[in-house]
């Protein structure tokens, strides 16, 4: 594999040559400082992208076209990833050393056509399909309160989070997508190649100088922000535990509980963060797997996960809720006895195994390959061999003194009556 970073007309080319793959990728990223008012717009700006263009002004004509170029396709999305938010439009298409050149025009030429010529008539977008694409995402919205695992995560980030971009939700308010109509979302989709967003793209894949230069030649009107910009948060949590109980028509209820993350190093929060997630909370035999759901019955899933760019350590749970205080308990004696010794010896070689094989997807996984080289403009990023290195010197002694570090946050509950 190789790697180069390209830097033309404030627009930064990630170019990642292999042959391990038959497909090319093409990922544009668009990137600036989150806005919450944006989640509503970005939502119903990728949808109506994607989903017919001035050319291809059917749903059914943009199916058909994408089948014609041997199943390409360009999937689109609107995300918040710390203090940032981003566009992401990915075509991925066969190599046309399989089929035949022109297949590289004609598949650039379909992400041009959803990017720059979209399905706008008198500075509005289609209306008939704007309006599809709007009671839908209302449906989506509506639907939330179904669904207890997302709509509990969601609660317990507007919990944990307050104040910070990681209190929202990708998936916004009715009420904020009522006031968006097929004008005011055209004026937004302008905004995308003024100047306001850092514009990024990855190519993954055979790649020569000629699809360099037809990339860049695609994006040769477009206006590209160079600001610095950074994932992290400056979060200043409450010292006093917040702890909050919803209720909802379920049988199942959903327990959270975070933990903030107290002045890590760049290696504890790199590589010992790791090793101590893996043991307390990911792997098969996790401490939090034994105690909780095979010992004590309490849970019907339960895991870990932590967040770098607002430094934060989350424990999950699906429980009966006469099950809350003893569950609680349970977890807290969990993270407590990631300061015994005997313990972490018992988990630490099988953590270690279990993050190695999991590094070891990177090769074979393109999302990982790009999105490693994306991040790289906006935080430090280490090769992942480098990384490995590091995590197999991690020893139990830093994975013990990060447990001095932890400090209980939030205690968050989506109650199920129904059991």
């Amino acid at each position: 594999m190789e790697y180069k970073k390209i830097y033309k007309n404030n627009i930064t080319m990630h170019y990642i040559n292999t042959d391990r793959f038959k497909t090319i990728s093409v990922v544009v990223f668009l990137t600036k400082k989150f806005n919450k008012n944006d989640i509503a717009y970005g939502n119903m700006l990728v949808n109506n992208l994607v989903y017919s263009s001035k050319k291809y002004n059917t749903k059914n004509k943009m199916a058909i076209h994408g089948e014609e170029l041997f199943g390409s396709r360009v999937s689109s999305s609107f995300g918040i990833t710390g203090a940032l938010e981003s566009f992401v439009f990915s075509l991925d298409f066969l190599n046309p050393i399989y089929t035949e050149n022109k297949y590289l025009d004609e598949s650039l030429d379909f992400l041009s056509e959803i990017l720059f010529n979209p399905n706008v008539e008198n500075n509005k977008f289609n209306e008939e399909y704007f309006n599809i694409i709007k009671n839908d995402l209302i449906t989506t919205i509506n639907s939330v309160k179904d669904n207890p695992n997302s709509y509990a995560s969601i609660k317990y980030s507007e919990t944990m989070y307050k104040g910070t971009p990681s209190a929202y939700s990708t998936v916004p308010t009715k009420e904020a997508v009522e006031k968006v109509n097929s004008e005011n979302l055209y004026e937004f989709y302008k905004t995308l190649f003024s100047g306001e967003y850092r514009i990024d793209i990855a190519l993954l894949g055979e790649i020569n100088e000629t699809i360099i230069d037809k990339i860049f030649n695609l994006f040769s009107s477009v206006k590209s922000n160079n600001k610095k910009l950074s994932f992290k948060i400056e979060h200043k949590y409450d010292s006093k535990v917040n702890t909050k109980i919803d209720t909802l028509p379920f049988n199942q209820s959903k327990l959270y509980v975070g933990y903030r993350l107290n002045n890590l190093t760049d290696h504890e929060m790199n590589h010992v963060l790791k090793v101590y997630n893996t043991i307390l909370g990911t792997m098969n035999d996790s401490i939090l797997f034994n105690i909780v759901r095979e010992e004590n019955s309490l849970c019907y899933t339960i895991g870990s996960y932590f967040s770098r760019y607002n430094p934060s350590l989350t424990i999950y749970a699906g429980i009966n809720k006469t099950n809350y205080e003893k569950t609680v308990e349970l977890i807290k004696e969990c993270v407590n006895s990631m300061s015994d010794k005997k313990i972490i010896e018992r988990l630490f070689s099988s953590a270690k195994k279990t993050i190695n094989t999991y590094l070891n997807n990177y090769y074979d996984d393109v999302t990982l390959q790009i999105n490693h080289y994306y991040n790289s403009e906006f935080e430090t990023v280490e090769d992942i061999e480098k990384t490995r290195e590091y995590i197999n010197t991690v020893t139990i002694d830093e994975v013990i003194l990060l447990n001095k570090k932890i400090t209980l946050s939030t205690i968050y509950m989506l109650k199920g009556d129904n059991n």
